[in-house]
């Protein structure tokens, strides 16, 4: 008897597997994807107009529209760098379509690259306008897509350049205190270099949409740098409550309209 249900089984999924293969034969191509990873063609088409809002800060509370804004993001740092190629851009977009599919609205991602392969900053306040609109895109696919951007601005290790980097620079020139990675919290050359750096990027144009970054309301907030370590000072007090990075956020608040900065 067994045996008999079990071919029966047996015969009900060949019919069903000779149904499936007839019908979709005569849809033709049909997309098996989840449909939980693809916005509706209406969701993801974002216009770059100067309606959308910034998110606000009030305290340590964040609203849009006056309403509680709460993240809940991802991060995907490597999004400039696949988007200079041709051959990788479509990741951008594949990312965001994804992420939306899950309900993520805010994405942590560099804005950095100094003087390593596919460098947005070949040298210290020379760029490299090829990276400059790789990142314009990152930022087009965003908001399209409905995603807010934290942008990292520096890396406390040595990938991308980091500040290791800036410490080199200003060794190689003669400007540099000491060569410790460390002077990149209290070299007034770094410092400088840094400065420059950040006015370059907020007040760069979109070549896309013709907006300037830091009157972009799809840039959440900026993060000064990845993972930020002071190991020749224990106490923290260096990287918290050092005069240049106190200057850092000053300089990047009076220059930018844009939501915060963070360390």
């Amino acid at each position: 008897m067994a045996a008999c249900n079990g071919l029966f089984v047996y015969h009900i999924l060949g019919l069903a597997s000779l149904v499936a293969v007839f019908y979709f034969s005569l849809l033709g191509e049909v997309d098996l994807r989840f449909p939980g990873l693809l916005p509706s063609s209406g969701a993801s088409q974002h216009s770059h107009d100067a309606s959308l809002p910034f998110v606000e800060r009030r305290g340590a509370q964040l609203f849009l529209e006056g309403r509680p804004f709460y993240i809940n993001g991802w991060n995907s740092y490597w999004l400039m760098d696949q988007a200079v190629e041709p051959a990788s851009r479509h990741r951008v977009s594949d990312m965001f379509r994804a992420a939306t599919g899950m309900g993520l609205t805010v994405c942590r991602t560099w804005a950095f690259n100094d003087g390593a392969y596919n460098a947005l900053q070949l040298s210290p306040g020379h760029f490299d306008e090829r990276v400059f609109r790789a990142l314009d895109l990152v930022v087009v696919e965003a908001r399209r897509h409905g995603v807010r951007l934290v942008l990292s601005l520096a890396n406390n290790l040595e990938a991308y350049g980091g500040k290791t980097q800036y410490v080199r620079w200003a060794w190689d020139e003669g400007v540099g205190l000491t060569a410790s990675n460390d002077s990149f919290f209290f070299d007034p050359a770094i410092r400088d270099y840094f400065k420059v750096y950040l006015k370059a990027l907020l007040t760069r144009t979109n070549h896309l949409t013709g907006v300037q970054y830091k009157d972009d309301p799809t840039i959440l907030a900026w993060e000064l740098m990845n993972e930020p370590r002071c190991i020749s000072d224990p106490s923290g007090n260096t990287l918290q409550v050092s005069r240049s990075m106190l200057l850092y956020r000053i300089y990047c608040r009076s220059a930018s309209t844009s939501l915060s900065v963070r360390i």
